[in-house]
């Protein structure tokens, strides 16, 4: 299990999940669902920003198809 800090134009996600579930998130970058991944450093500066605007952590465990 890995965690993972996605940005949101609004708010920061902290999600729990596989690898292979975020490689195929990652990957497709011409669908509109993609991740934007931030490291924990990142995650604290726009957490400063945004007000707190922090949820999670949130299972993750999909795997999309290719």
């Amino acid at each position: 299990m890995i965690q993972m800090y996605v940005k949101t134009p609004n708010n920061i996600v902290i999600l729990n999940g596989y690898r292979n579930s975020f490689r195929c998130r990652q990957r497709n970058k011409d669908k509109k669902d993609t991740f934007r991944f931030v490291s924990y450093r990142m995650m604290l500066k726009e957490r400063q920003k945004l007000d707190n605007h922090v949820y999670g952590p949130i299972p993750f465990d999909t795997l999309a198809r290719l």
